[in-house]
């Protein structure tokens, strides 16, 4: 099915073929995109690949940092990793961003190819004989909402973008940017004709998209044109649609699942029961995430073992070692420097606990990169931050959040201790720089969570963690439900939806909310989950540059520490100039035929 160009520019000519074989005549024996549809599966694979184009984003292809590195490094949440000195960080826009960096480029591709996927499903959904009238409905939503949240992203990150809707083989170079409200205008209309047709129950049918997913995109497109269109009546429509989520997804807040105190069995010699875990625990089980108990789980990017393949591909579906601190790499501040021990408090192991490196305990191997902010990983749990909250199940050290490492050193006095930051040497930049707090949402803390049989050896164990992944999770909804209240001027009806998730998380009630309140919580819930890119660019600049100045990685105002130890870059300028990620120079300069793909302010080539 590989029908589909990468980039705009191919986006409307679905085919890999030359300009010149494309012209010269084939007989119709042969298979062509014009003759190649003639089953109402080939429709729907098409649509299935869109599908997976879309999941190739929350999975790494390889050693990558899939969604987290793609959708916020060089926000307040994330960065990638001290690179050894260089210059690369992605929340030091002087040296890092440009209009032909690859961060930008990969995602206008990524997103134009799903759209194409989805034009040429549509395209062919007449063209076919289906079982049902029902069935054939249901493919065509779907590709609507695939177009349509593909649009979405494209807007919110990009601004006004060209907008192909239509199959074409024909080529074209002279495309002009679509205004962004109209963009979004297509948008809501392509996921509501998806809302309209989709069933709110996919469990049986996990990966693709039902209801929930489209009215919660749905809603997040409204609060988007409501931003750009100042549109108070927008805003009042998101509200519904993200209230309509929250009552079919409820959020679980009773433990559930594999693990619950009571749950019988093992898993490679560890009891299923973990009398300790809470329900956020529960919801990143990967057996957990998609079960259909999880009420909460609106969409999933399902992830399907192959350990045959993988010494081929590294791991295709794993979850990323990139999010694990590389703490083998560590060593003692210097009071706690010991004779005969080793040099630093995570380079030794005994027996008991493996007598290898990085054991499942410490979250298995890691390389850090990408990295949560010092305001991602202790800041905003703080009191000041998190109102005197000390119970949040979001931040349970050793359930869902672990600051601290077991010294497994049997020759160090401190074998057997929690140690964290105050225990190691700063003086390292490039290492002082990713040592973090790690989520049980992406790494687990036991030999229960690891396959110890396939593929054998430490790289495999710790690193292939096939799970599944949330796309849309319904705590993300009362967000969008809180913004939409806020912005129309209910913030008392805002307030609540926040306190909702809160309440879950037994974190303490706010008397009233801000958009950065809400954007606080966004972070708290779903770190490693959110498009935080894409909730930053469709608000109003005033509203998210604010955070990268004052909790960014390496960006800030002049003079601020932004991360202990690390000072900021001293060719930046302290100024973020952009509104929009830059449109890649290279679809600029291949659009021969008009003047319309203008670059958006801020960037030049």
């Amino acid at each position: 099915m590989g029908l589909v160009g990468v980039a705009l520019l191919a986006a409307s000519a679905v085919s890999c073929v030359s300009d010149d074989e494309f012209l010269t005549e084939k007989p119709k024996a042969q298979l062509t995109v014009a003759n190649a549809f003639d089953k109402s599966d080939q429709v729907l694979n098409t649509l299935l690949t869109g599908y997976y184009e879309f999941e190739e984003l929350y999975f790494p292809n390889d050693f990558g940092q899939g969604l987290t590195y793609n959708m916020s490094t060089g926000t307040d949440m994330t960065d990638n990793k001290y690179q050894l000195g260089a210059n690369s960080h992605m929340s030091n826009f002087t040296a890092a961003w440009s209009s032909t960096s690859n961060l930008p480029k990969s995602l206008w591709d990524k997103f134009y190819k799903v759209a194409s996927y989805a034009n040429l499903a549509l395209s062919k959904i007449d063209a076919v004989q289906w079982g049902s009238e029902a069935e054939k409905a249901r493919v065509a939503a779907e590709a609507h909402f695939l177009r349509g949240l593909s649009y979405l992203r494209l807007g919110e990150l990009f601004g006004a973008v060209p907008m192909v809707l239509e199959y074409t083989e024909t080529p074209n170079f002279a495309y002009d940017r679509t205004p962004r409200k109209e963009v979004y205008d297509a948008v809501v209309t392509d996921l509501k004709a998806a809302y309209d047709v989709l069933p709110w129950n996919v469990s049986a049918e996990y990966g693709r998209a039902g209801k929930g997913a489209a009215a919660m995109y749905l809603a997040e497109a409204l609060l988007a044109r409501g931003v750009e269109a100042n549109s108070n009546a927008d805003f009042t429509e998101a509200a519904k649609y993200a209230r309509e989520v929250t009552e079919h997804h409820p959020l679980m807040k009773e433990r559930f699942g594999v693990r619950v105190p009571g749950a019988s069995g093992s898993q490679n010699g560890i009891p299923n029961a973990y009398p300790q875990g809470n329900v956020m625990s529960d919801l990143f089980v990967a057996q957990n995430i998609v079960s259909p108990a999880n009420t909460e789980a609106i969409w999933i990017m399902v992830s399907a073992p192959n350990y045959s393949a993988y010494n081929a591909n590294r791991g295709r579906r794993n979850c990323t070692l990139g999010l694990t601190p590389a703490i083998q790499d560590y060593t003692w501040a210097a009071p706690y420097k010991e004779e005969g021990a080793a040099a630093g408090p995570w380079k030794a192991f005994s027996k008991k606990y493996g007598g290898e490196m990085s054991p499942a305990s410490h979250g298995g191997t890691g390389w850090a990169q990408s990295t949560p902010t010092w305001y991602a990983s202790y800041t905003m749990w703080d009191a000041e931050h998190n109102n005197n909250s000390t119970e949040d199940l979001r931040y349970v050290e050793d359930v869902t959040v672990i600051t601290e490492f077991l010294c497994c050193d049997e020759n160090h006095s401190l074998y057997e201790k929690k140690l964290g930051w105050d225990y190691i040497d700063h003086s390292t930049p490039e290492l002082a720089g990713i040592f973090f707090p790690i989520w049980y949402k992406e790494t687990p803390f036991s030999n229960w969570d690891y396959d110890l049989t396939q593929p054998a050896g430490w790289f495999g164990r710790y690193v292939n963690f096939y799970r599944s992944r949330y796309a849309a999770r319904s705590a993300e909804a009362y967000f969008l439900l809180a913004e939409a209240l806020l912005r129309s001027g209910d913030t008392a009806g805002a307030t609540k939806a926040v306190n909702a998730v809160r309440e879950r998380a037994h974190a303490n009630p706010f008397s009233t909310v801000t958009i950065d309140t809400i954007l606080d919580e966004r972070g708290r819930e779903l770190l490693y989950e959110e498009f935080r890119w894409a909730t930053f660019l469709r608000m109003k600049p005033e509203e998210w540059k604010a955070r990268i100045y004052n909790y960014g990685m390496y960006h800030a105002k002049a003079g601020d520490q932004v991360y202990p130890d690390i000072r900021r870059w001293a060719e930046d300028s302290g100024e973020i100039k952009f509104n929009l990620f830059p449109i890649p120079q290279t679809y600029i300069d291949l659009n021969t035929g008009s003047d319309g793909l203008t670059q958006n302010e801020g960037w030049t080539k």
